[in-house]
């Protein structure tokens, strides 16, 4: 019962204030790209989404999880474009992928 609880926790999201003065442009063809979606109760992570409409601050994406169609806003900083030879490994609605994390810096050397 807790999986199916957890499952169903939506993705973090954009406050419409945050969307800035410039109306958001709707597109029926939707773009295929990366995007980094933040979640309440994990880390975030970096999928195959599709941008369905954008202005010059904010990216509302959408992508099919394991109960669905999920979509959530993001910044625009967030969202990379992806190629088409992505787009037809998306076809497949039950896939995404998370990219691996960051090597860590080194750390700083201390100063005597």
């Amino acid at each position: 019962m807790l999986e199916i609880v957890v499952s169903n926790i939506a993705p973090c999201t954009l406050p419409a204030l945050a969307y800035g003065p410039q109306p958001i442009e709707w597109h029926s063809d939707a773009m295929p790209v990366w995007a980094w979606i933040s979640w309440p109760h994990r880390p975030t992570e970096r999928i195959e989404a599709f941008a369905r409409g954008w202005n010059d601050r904010v990216v509302i994406v959408e992508w099919t999880a394991e109960r669905g169609t999920v979509s959530t806003v993001v910044w625009r900083n967030a969202v990379t474009r992806r190629d088409a030879a992505a787009r037809r490994l998306a076809d497949d609605p039950g896939r995404r992928a998370t990219a691996p994390k960051p090597p860590l810096p080194a750390s700083p050397r201390p100063t005597l």
